[in-house]
């Protein structure tokens, strides 16, 4: 699916988005409010005019290959832990941990991910267990 980008925040290809009140792409902020709506598939700047493809996952459980944040590796006692987006790092395209790009393993505050299986001390894979497409509630 294609949506448009925002012109206040910039989005990385490979990054969790969601949809702002302005119904543009943007990073996930790792707060309450997040409802992840899939991974863009291009990096967008603010100065962008063109729309952004968004995988969007139209079933449940679908995994995705996820970066590790640099504050600790993944173990395999990680699989079954939910945790949250790493947002350190700015809302730049070219900060290392944003954008919606890590997962932040030792965060478990906002349950956006669900970790299914560990690839590396550096890589997991994952599901998105905060979504647009259902309530806070059940995905807790």
């Amino acid at each position: 699916m294609f949506f448009k980008g925002d012109t206040a925040r910039e989005v990385r290809d490979g990054g969790l988005v969601e949809l702002s009140d302005s119904a543009t792409v943007i990073p996930l902020r790792n707060d309450t409010t997040d409802r992840p709506l899939g991974v863009a598939r291009r990096n967008d700047t603010t100065t962008d005019s063109s729309l952004v493809p968004v995988e969007v996952p139209v079933e449940d459980y679908v995994e995705w290959v996820i970066d590790v944040d640099s504050d600790a590796g993944a173990s395999d006692s990680d699989v079954g832990r939910y945790c949250a987006i790493d947002t350190t790092g700015g809302n730049n395209v070219l900060a290392g941990d944003s954008a919606g790009m890590r997962v932040d393993i030792s965060d478990t505050a906002i349950r956006t991910i669900l970790i299914t299986g560990r690839i590396s001390a550096t890589q997991v894979r994952g599901v998105i267990a905060r979504r647009a497409s259902i309530t806070r509630d059940s995905a807790e």
